[in-house]
């Protein structure tokens, strides 16, 4: 209980660091969308603290607003571009950032940008499309990113020309900057162009170690190429360390929480970790124990480690009341095979869950490895700093290139 106590407060110190230093408003002025359609139109998603639900669409403020208002400065008439007002919370307990849990906040984040792709689609149907996202923003990003590339976004995968995501919590293990393509410094083309300013794009940062501390790993499907992922080394929130499950299960844990006081956050806290164990055991049960021959045997399909970070994952279904119900009648199964027969059904039973506890140390190791901490010493200058770090230029770069290659380099 130790270690975990220590998961989900090293989880809070994660959730901090997604929080966002706001950069001071840029001044830019956007092409007309709607009669004076622009040939491309950047959505851009704001990081946690960097937005709110009554934000100006139109303002060049945050992270995003340093990548996008110099790509208006330098293609204008070219591009238009419009913000994902949302709360950007964190359960309360970033500044800047509404009440609500993460796990809500970057829904609502998504739900706002599917309305908002949706109109500019019919209102501007010749118009490609872009977008930004940072840190939260980024993963509500990617997740668009990952349903248009599989065909189930609200455009098709052609009608977009390119998304750029910075400290991305859903960043797959180790990916590069292109998921899907190792080794790719350079954008692929805008679809319907031959790409000549984009060819000259360099998005060539090297890939951070580790994987976003959501954990998701998401594919790009028909995107691939024209998906850059960009995490700096030593972001706790895109390069999470190998081998440190229990922090993945506190982040999810406090992404779900009532942080907005310490009252409330400890609560909030113990009750969605005692519903995470009691969904993984109940899992557990029903998938990895089995019975047979008046034998009980604990034989995984997957680790105990990745049963408790997928019970406290809010993207994937909880068992309901009758699954429930089965776990506890399967329990009582396995209490009367072991007390029937406990001298041949106790070794054996025995030595599989040392075997499954020694393999969760292993895939906790990182947790107690101090070099692997010192390592993200400067994990929130790191999250912080994308635009003071230069990593911000490649993105305005590939902007601008496409915009200029949607106005005059059709193939």
């Amino acid at each position: 209980m130790n270690r975990t106590r220590h998961s989900i407060a090293a989880a809070l110190v994660a959730g901090v660091c997604l929080a966002s230093v706001a950069v001071a408003s840029i001044p830019a002025s956007a092409a007309p969308v709607g009669d004076g359609c622009a040939g491309l139109h950047i959505f851009g998603v704001q990081g946690t603290g960097q937005s709110s639900p009554s934000a100006d669409p139109s303002a060049d403020s945050g992270v995003v607003g340093a990548l996008i208002a110099p790509v208006l400065a330098a293609a204008p008439g070219l591009v238009s571009r419009s913000y994902i007002p949302y709360s950007a919370g964190f359960g309360g307990a970033v500044p800047g950032g509404g009440a609500a849990p993460y796990t809500v906040s970057v829904t609502e984040a998504r739900h706002r940008l599917d309305t908002d792709v949706t109109r500019l689609a019919d209102a501007c149907p010749a118009t490609a499309i872009a977008a930004v996202g940072y840190s939260q923003g980024a993963q509500a990003v990617s997740w668009l990113a990952r349903d248009i590339g599989a065909g189930d976004g609200p455009v098709p995968p052609e009608k977009v020309a390119g998304i750029a995501l910075y400290a991305n919590p859903d960043r797959a293990h180790g990916s590069p900057v292109f998921p899907g393509r190792p080794g790719q410094s350079v954008p692929d083309s805008a679809p319907g162009t031959v790409g000549r300013s984009v060819a000259g794009v360099q998005m060539g940062v090297a890939a951070a170690p580790g994987s976003g501390i959501a954990g998701g790993g998401l594919g790009y499907g028909a995107l691939a190429g024209r998906v850059a992922d960009i995490c700096a080394v030593g972001d706790l929130a895109c390069s999470a360390p190998d081998r440190a499950a229990l922090l993945r299960l506190g982040a999810e844990i406090a992404a779900r929480a009532n942080l907005r006081d310490p009252v409330a956050a400890v609560n909030s806290l113990a009750a969605l970790l005692s519903t995470a164990l009691g969904d993984a055991w109940t899992t557990v049960l029903l998938n990895d124990f089995h019975l047979t021959d008046g034998r009980a045997d604990y034989q995984p399909t997957v680790s105990l480690a990745q049963r408790l970070i997928d019970a406290a994952d809010p993207r994937l279904p909880a068992p309901g009341p009758a699954e429930h119900a089965a776990a506890a009648a399967r329990w009582n199964a396995i209490t009367a095979t072991v007390a029937a027969n406990p001298l041949v059904v106790v070794p054996a039973l025995a030595g599989q869950l040392d075997a499954a506890w020694g393999q969760l140390l292993a895939d906790n190791a990182a947790l107690a490895d101090p070099p692997v901490w010192a390592g993200f010493a400067g994990t929130v200058a790191a999250h912080t700093d994308y635009a003071a770090a230069g990593l911000l230029a490649s993105g305005t770069a590939w902007m601008t290139a496409l915009a200029h290659d949607l106005a005059g380099d059709r193939s």
